[in-house]
Parts: C-alpha cells; sequence; structure tokens
C-alpha cells in the first residue's frame, strides 16, 4: 500500500520533541518507497517555517524540511490533469451536499484519490470528506 502523509504526519515526526510512539511505529512499519508527500504538503512546511518568530527554531526547522526533501526526492507528488479531475469531483460532491473544504485539504485528498493511494492523517474526521481512504497513524497499524 501507498501513502501519502498529510502534513501533520510530518510535523509530528519532524519537530516535535516527543513523537507519539504510535505514529513512530506506524511510520517504521511501512517501506520508505511507499511512502509519498504532496507538494502542498512542502509548501504549508515552508509556510510554517516563514512564521516562526525565533531564529532557532526557524533554523532548526528549515534544516528539517531540507532533509525532507532530501528523504523524499522523487517521492513528492504534483498536481496533473488526474489530480486535477479528482479535486473538481471533491469540490462538486462537497458543494452540492452544501459543504466545503480548505482547498489545498481537497488536493491533497484528491492526489491520494487519483493515484488510489492511501492518506495517512490525524485529521481523518475532515478529509474523509474527499472521499480519499484515510488511516490515522495515531491510532491504526498498517496491515
Amino acid at each position: 500500500m501507498i501513502y501519502l502523509l498529510d502534513t501533520n504526519v510530518v510535523a509530528e515526526l519532524t519537530t516535535r520533541p516527543k513523537p507519539d510512539p504510535n505514529v513512530i511505529a506506524w511510520f517504521r512499519a511501512i517501506p520508505a518507497p511507499n511512502l509519498y508527500l504532496s507538494v502542498l504538503t512542502i509548501a504549508e512546511i515552508e509556510a510554517g517555517v516563514a512564521v516562526v518568530a525565533d531564529p532557532l527554531r526557524r533554523a532548526r526547522y528549515e534544516q528539517a524540511l531540507a532533509q525532507i526533501r532530501i528523504d523524499y526526492q522523487g517521492r513528492i507528488a504534483v498536481i496533473g490533469e488526474r489530480e486535477a479531475g479528482a479535486y473538481l469531483a471533491i469540490h462538486k460532491a462537497l458543494k452540492s451536499a452544501g459543504t466545503s473544504i480548505d482547498p489545498p485539504d481537497a488536493l491533497i485528498g484528491a492526489t491520494a484519490m487519483a493515484n488510489d493511494w492511501t492518506l495517512a492523517t490525524r485529521n481523518t474526521k475532515h478529509l474523509v470528506r474527499t472521499g480519499a481512504r484515510v488511516e490515522n497513524p495515531w491510532e491504526e497499524r498498517p496491515a
């Protein structure tokens, strides 16, 4: 199974002083080639780094982001036609249901759907509305 890691999973693994043991165990059980990021996750991390006022903390986060880019080289998913089509389907379905979702979350969900991947996130209640398969590393274990 291929997993697309949501930003909260990446943050837990790379910036928390004491990452959740369940997330660590989940992450270690998945072969690295089966773990992907979205370009939007990279953008969200960059945006978070940019607003950190403390220069030492910001430098630590910049270093973590640089390492993420190295670790996931070749496994950072871009948004192409398939993903855009899945996004449009999500947008239409949610609009007809009288609800919405933030565009970055919808695009991350669309990326998972378009590639038949499972979205790993803590925010399952929100992202399940995209129609993507979701798994919570804080609670679940891979088969």
